[in-house]
């Protein structure tokens, strides 16, 4: 042995921190009182709680939209619904504590029944709906999205009748909410009617307004075209007074030259002398466009002028002032403006009115009912199980005896532990 080996301490290795099966084993043996009046403690409880707890069953109903169930109600006017929305909507109404109150309340069977077991319980009718049936409501939707149906599930005990209360329920349900359909359709209707009514209105009182100033203008046209027509006529006199006021001097002329020439009765200028002249023009005083106009003679230029000097004091009478006179005639009577103001209804000649009141017939002849409207069917009707929820007494037996096993090893366990705990504080003392 070397110097530096004598100088170390021995070194001693303790094996105490290491577990033993055996002993683990024993103690378990010497424990076995222990883990039996655990064991027989937790099949007492269990026991128990089968022989008071009651049994539960769960019924569920499946449904998916209807396929064709909105098609007349989306044919009203102002109405669009998927059959997702309205679907959503249902379940919320299923889902709603207000609407399951007044389910109970309005069914006298189920009011009974639920105001019994509340009175037996000594709570309130609403606690007791919440408790034992509103919480007991579920809506499941399918796995995967958009496939498959919703399912409306409940879970009762073995007293209740839950099938046929689920089943009614739903049906109830979605008869509530069709009608709520059918009256917003008919809300809507009864606005789209009353709307095109005040539009027909609007169009009348804008036609009445436009007649008014049609009459107006017209009035006014006619006016100033009969004012303007006897102007014509009052010019045409005019002119024409004139004309005969110049033929009068046309006249007094050619007769002091036929007395000047002694031309008492119609002549011509052979009878004159002028045999050798074919055409004198002497002035414009002349007869058509050669002979002068004193070769008719004083005597016939007298009488003719005295004839237009006693015709200028009478109405002239050309075709031009007889033409003016018949259109003056013809504006005696505004026959438009009589036609206008003897129209009672002027919807025949309001082109948008017809149209809006073809519309609200179609409109009226389009209502809908609520066997119209079908939101969903229902794939399975809900029913009794034949095995309650939860699970069964050899389950609950079995388990009992697991766990008191389980609690009997940890009670000997912690025993062991702290008798050991006080063997070594004693060695330590």
């Amino acid at each position: 042995m070397s110097a530096i080996d004598s100088q170390l301490p021995a070194l001693s290795y303790r094996r105490d921190d290491e577990v033993d099966l055996r002993d683990i084993a024993l103690m378990l043996l010497e424990g076995w009182k222990w883990i039996l009046g655990s064991v027989a403690t937790a099949l007492v409880l269990a026991l128990v709680y089968v022989a008071i707890s009651t049994q539960s069953f769960r019924a569920s109903t499946s449904y998916t939209p209807s396929p064709e169930g909105l098609r007349l109600l989306n044919q009203m006017p102002g109405i669009d619904y998927s059959k997702a929305s309205t679907q959503a909507e249902l379940e919320l109404k299923l889902g709603s504590f207000g609407n399951l109150r007044e389910f109970i309340d309005i069914h006298p069977e189920w009011q009974s029944i639920t105001q019994a077991e509340a009175d037996e319980q000594g709570v309130t009718l609403d606690e007791h709906l919440r408790l034992h049936y509103f919480d007991k409501l579920e809506i499941s939707l399918p796995d995967t999205e958009g496939a498959g149906p919703h399912q409306l599930s409940f879970e009762y005990p073995e007293s209740l009748r839950g099938a046929a209360l689920l089943n009614e329920y739903l049906a109830w349900t979605e008869a509530q909410y069709t009608q709520a359909l059918v009256q917003r359709a008919t809300r809507a209707l009864e606005t789209a009617l009353t709307r095109n009514s005040e539009k027909m209105q609007a169009h009348l009182n804008a036609y009445q307004d436009s007649v008014t100033a049609e009459i107006t203008r017209l009035h006014e046209q006619h006016d100033i075209h009969l004012a303007e027509l006897e102007d014509q006529l009052q010019a045409e006199k005019n002119a024409e007074r004139k004309s005969r006021l110049e033929r009068i001097r046309t006249l007094s002329q050619a007769e002091a030259i036929a007395q000047r020439l002694g031309i008492t009765q119609p002549t011509s200028p052979l009878e004159l002398g002028d045999e050798g002249q074919t055409q004198t023009d002497y002035d414009d005083i002349s007869i058509g466009a050669s002979l002068p106009l004193y070769f008719m003679g004083s005597q016939a230029l007298a009488a003719e002028r005295e004839v237009v000097e006693q015709s200028l004091e009478e109405d002239a009478s050309t075709s031009a002032i007889r033409d003016i006179e018949k259109k003056i005639a013809q504006l005696q009577h505004e026959r438009r403006v009589e036609a206008l103001q003897q129209r009672d209804d002027g919807s025949p000649f309001i082109e948008a009115y017809s149209q809006l009141r073809q519309e609200n017939t179609l409109l009226r002849a389009n209502r809908v009912t609520a066997d119209d409207i079908d939101i969903v069917e229902v794939v399975n009707l809900a029913y009794r199980p034949n095995r309650p929820e939860g699970p069964g007494k050899a389950l609950v037996l079995a388990l009992a005896v697991i766990l008191g096993g389980m609690l009997g090893v940890m009670l000997v366990m912690c025993v062991s532990f702290g008798r050991s705990l006080k063997r070594y504080r004693a060695q330590r003392a």
